[in-house]
């Protein structure tokens, strides 16, 4: 039998598998076959771990959430202005390199999400979670001077994650009339209008440009 370690490195093994053929192939694309493929692992064994596919789905959504989440904290714990978390906050919301298949999963299970409580239930999640983040750095932003906020940060924070959803979701599917750039400039259209400062989404190695306005 294998060791409680060995067995979680399987499940994980078999879990990036799934977000991967998620990512390729849609939900309704998802086999065990497929899955089996990616991993290097055969149908049977999928099997073994995970008997039932929604099962399997619900785990690897879970996992997506969780990294996803983990990854945007990730940008804003270091000893930065607001002004630079809000620029690293913006850009890490658009679906991009190294975080494109979670936003490719996400965004596929979200479209899912309605018949499935399951789902349902780490969409809200996820959802609370950025706009935790946003409210945190607009309410420090406030607090400083950096930022004059035109309503609470908690509805303003709730306006940005609903942007960033909108326009990843047309970055995802390839609309032609929304690029990355369009989208950056969406979203630093709407920072300058509820912060008073303009900012420009950054990555972390990146300086943000960012002064008031007026």
């Amino acid at each position: 039998m294998a060791r409680p370690k060995d067995q979680r490195a399987r499940r994980e093994q078999i879990i990036r598998a799934t977000l991967q053929t998620i990512a390729d192939h849609g939900i309704a694309g998802l086999t065990g076959k497929r899955i089996a493929a990616v991993a290097g692992l055969s149908p049977r064994l999928i099997a073994y771990y995970y008997p039932d596919q929604d099962a399997l789905v619900e785990a690897a959504h879970q996992a997506a959430t969780d990294r996803y989440y983990w990854t945007r904290q990730a940008v804003v714990e270091a000893e930065l202005t607001p002004t630079d978390k809000l620029a690293r906050l913006m850009h890490s919301g658009l679906p991009r390199g190294k975080d494109l298949q979670l936003s490719q999963v996400l965004d596929e299970i979200s479209v899912n999400a309605s018949r499935s409580p399951m789902h349902a239930a780490l969409v809200t999640l996820l959802f609370e979670r950025e706009v935790s983040l946003y409210t945190a750095v607009l309410e420090d932003g406030a607090a400083v001077g950096e930022f004059e906020l035109t309503d609470a940060a908690d509805v303003l924070a709730r306006n940005f994650v609903a942007l960033e959803d909108a326009l990843g979701m047309h970055l995802l599917a390839n609309n032609s009339a929304m690029t990355i750039d369009r989208a950056e400039r969406q979203l630093a259209s709407y920072a300058r209008a509820v912060t008073g400062v303009a900012i420009e989404p950054a990555a972390g190695s990146a300086t943000p440009q960012a002064r008031h306005s007026g």
